[in-house]
């Protein structure tokens, strides 16, 4: 009978503890550093550092994917040669920015976008 009663007592406060998660907090996923190391893999040779790591709710990539409850998403700075403009004497590309959205709970890519600069 104790056992049974123990066993229902722990039911209940995980039910509660659920319950009173916020929706506005992601609970527990993946840590700012690997965060940032995942992306680091999405980027490309043309990231030179990263500007910030933020998580975001309900994130929109504004492509052809679904949104994401919960991301972290991972601007970078750089010069990427598909934006070589040409229009310099060094021939050498403009800079820009990526962002690059991870799953917070699996650490999976979610989905990566470069920033174009503005033009002259």
């Amino acid at each position: 009978m104790l056992l049974l009663l123990g066993g229902l007592f722990a039911v209940v406060l995980v039910v509660a503890l659920l319950a009173v998660q916020s929706p506005e907090h992601p609970g527990t996923g993946i840590s700012r550093s690997d965060a940032i190391k995942v992306a680091w893999e999405h980027t490309g040779s043309g990231a030179v550092a990263v500007n910030s790591a933020e998580i975001r709710h309900n994130f929109q990539t504004g492509l052809d994917v679904q949104a994401h409850s919960w991301a972290w998403v991972v601007t970078f700075s750089g010069q990427w040669h598909l934006l070589c403009s040409g229009h310099s004497p060094d021939r050498s590309c403009d800079p820009t920015s990526q962002w690059v959205a991870i799953d917070y709970y699996t650490g999976a890519w979610i989905a990566s976008e470069f920033s174009y600069p503005a033009g002259p």
